[in-house]
């Protein structure tokens, strides 16, 4: 309820000033102390997970879709991603 508070116009995350991120990496950083993972560990786990569900489904097209989604090559994707 706290976040409905904020009104129209408002940012509901915001740093300690009430202002925007200036970076992603502060932006990261914050989410980071918030949830104790970052974006990217998120994006990871996620990808992962989808790659694993397409595998096992015998579903490659959607892999490469996902694959230039995220700007990666099938071949980064597959390596870096499916952990």
């Amino acid at each position: 309820m706290g976040i409905l508070k904020k009104g129209l116009g408002k940012y509901l995350i915001t740093d300690t000033n009430g202002e925007l991120f200036k970076t992603s990496s502060k932006f990261g950083e914050y989410f980071k102390s918030v949830i104790g993972y970052t974006p990217y560990d998120l994006r990871k786990a996620l990808t992962s997970k989808c790659i694993r569900e397409c595998l096992t489904n015998g579903d490659t097209e959607k892999i490469e879709m996902l694959a230039d989604t995220q700007g990666h090559s099938l071949n980064t994707m597959l390596n870096n991603y499916l952990v």
